[in-house]
Formats: structure tokens, C-alpha cells, sequence
């Protein structure tokens, strides 16, 4: 059906419509806020809630509130939060917007999570995304040590070691990541498919 042969309230409501849902998607945010990261990951977030990162935003007076160099650095996700209350140097500043990857299905699979936007913090990685607030061009005099830095806000070793074979926190049933992320790419086709 053409929208010119639509009576003119019906067609002003439907563009109306979409409209709406087009302008709703352009201010939804990928992030979900520190506090829904805290339900699975309690002793990172308390970590994170002590450290000079949970209260980055809390340095800035007045004017530096308001500019963008400033809030890049002390609270680089407030601007695109949305609806969610995020302020200063949240988990998502540093792992990414968990919105789609945040359910435990993809949590659970490193891959997968990779895949939904986790940030891989791993090696070089972690260094970029370090630098890119604490490098050379901020208006900080300390020179920055990175494995100095990481040491500080370590919140990942203790959850690591606990995924290691053999540790007491570790699940004998839970599947390697590979595995799942196979095993749930592959289910679809099986479940079609015919037994002889």
C-alpha cells in the first residue's frame, strides 16, 4: 500500500511512528551502568568503587564539568549514558558498553562476548586503552608506569585463578569457551535436521 493513498491521519501517524522509534533508537545507549556489572562481578565492582576511577568526575570544578577534553578522561560515558547513571570512569570506559553483552549466555563464552563488544583487555590492549587518558598529552607531571597502574586496580586475578582447572570455585560441567560458542552455532542446524 502506497502512503499516499493512506487517509492523512493514518499517514501522519504512521510516519509520527516511526519517527519516534527512529529518534528512540538514536539515544539508546549500550550501557548499563556499574551497578549492573556489580550482580555478577561483586568483587571487581568493589574494588572499582574504592579506587581514584570511581570518583574521576568528582576532580573536575565548575567549567571543567563542562568541557569535553576534561570529561573525555574524568567521565567519557556520561554524555552517551542515556537513561542509565553513569559518571566518572566506569567498567564500560574500559570494557566497553555492556548492554549486548552483558547477559550470563555471552558472559560466559569469551568469544562470544568479544563478539557481542566486550573490549579484549589482553596485552596491547590493555596498554591503548590505558593511554589514551593516562598517555603523554594529559596535564598530569607524574609519568605513568603502566604495570605499576594495572597493579593498583588489579580486580581480575582472583576471578582468574578461580576459573583455573582443579581451583575449588571451579564448575567440572562448565564447557570450554570454544566449545559452547560451537555447540550453540551449531544447535540450530541440529535441531532441523532429520535422523535416519
Amino acid at each position: 500500500m502506497r502512503l499516499a493513498k493512506l487517509p492523512t491521519a493514518v499517514a501522519t501517524a504512521l510516519v509520527a511512528g516511526v519517527l519516534a522509534l527512529a529518534a528512540g533508537a538514536a539515544r539508546a545507549s549500550d550501557l548499563t551502568g556499574a551497578e549492573s556489572c556489580r550482580v555478577c562481578h561483586a568483587e571487581a565492582y568493589r574494588i572499582w568503587s574504592q579506587s581514584p576511577h570511581a570518583r574521576a568526575a568528582d576532580a573536575l570544578q565548575g567549567e571543567q564539568r563542562k568541557n569535553q577534553l576534561c570529561l573525555y578522561c574524568h567521565s567519557r560515558d556520561e554524555a552517551r549514558a542515556g537513561a542509565v547513571q553513569v559518571a566518572s570512569v566506569s567498567c564500560e570506559t574500559c570494557h566497553g558498553g555492556g548492554r549486548f553483552y552483558q547477559p550470563v549466555v555471552v558472559m560466559r563464552d569469551k568469544e562470544l562476548s568479544h563478539l557481542f563488544g566486550l573490549t579484549d583487555l589482553s596485552g596491547a590492549n590493555a596498554a591503548a586503552t590505558c593511554l589514551s587518558c593516562h598517555g603523554g598529552e594529559g596535564p598530569s607531571v607524574t609519568p605513568f608506569d603502566l604495570k605499576e597502574a594495572l597493579s593498583r586496580i588489579d580486580h581480575w586475578s582472583a576471578a582468574r585463578a578461580a576459573r583455573k582447572p582443579g581451583h575449588a570455585l571451579r564448575s567440572p560441567h562448565r564447557q570450554q569457551p570454544s566449545a559452547q560458542l560451537t555447540a550453540w552455532l551449531v544447535a540450530p542446524a541440529a535441531k532441523g535436521a532429520r535422523t535416519p
